[in-house]
């Protein structure tokens, strides 16, 4: 029976323990999610007016959220068409750039023919949270369709491979 007791004061323990622990990894990861969430939010109200991409606990994107015709819609990250994927993950890199930048980090963002899956009307949307995010971070947009990036406000430049 001492030994019974004894083995549940140390069960007791090491849940009291975890409970602790979760707690604070939680709290943690809270801590970690709301500013990368401000700016998320940001980008997103202006790709999908209304619109909110969560973050998980790994600090991936995880559901977007939206107004549909039946009030709120949630659709899995992982469930979205590639071209959203691909929108999406460009503004979760905007979102991190913001934040090292808040860090006092410098930023640069590379775009290597991004947004190719992206419709008319989608890309209009985008190229104006390029333009919101080249206001603090220094972005090179690389296209074999420059005529989409024209209007960006800056002149395109022609890189030949011939040396």
């Amino acid at each position: 029976a001492r030994r019974r007791d004894e083995l549940q004061r140390r069960a007791d323990a090491l849940d009291l323990l975890a409970t602790k622990l979760e707690a604070r990894r939680q709290a943690l990861t809270r801590r970690l999610q709301a500013p990368l969430q401000k700016h998320l939010d940001h980008y997103a109200s202006l790709l999908f007016p209304a619109g909110r991409l969560e973050v998980g606990e790994s600090l991936r994107p995880e559901v977007l959220a939206r107004p549909g015709h039946r009030g709120e819609e949630r659709g899995a990250f992982e469930t979205l068409s590639f071209g959203a994927r691909e929108q999406l993950g460009l503004v979760c890199r905007l979102a991190y750039a913001d934040l090292l930048r808040e860090a006092g980090r410098p930023t640069l963002v590379i775009l290597d023919d991004a947004l190719v899956h992206t419709d008319a009307e989608r890309l209009e949307r985008m190229k104006r949270i390029v333009f919101d995010a080249a206001q603090r971070h220094q972005l090179l947009v690389f296209s074999c369709h420059p005529a989409q990036w024209r209007d960006l406000g800056v002149p395109v430049r022609r890189l030949d491979t011939a040396g």
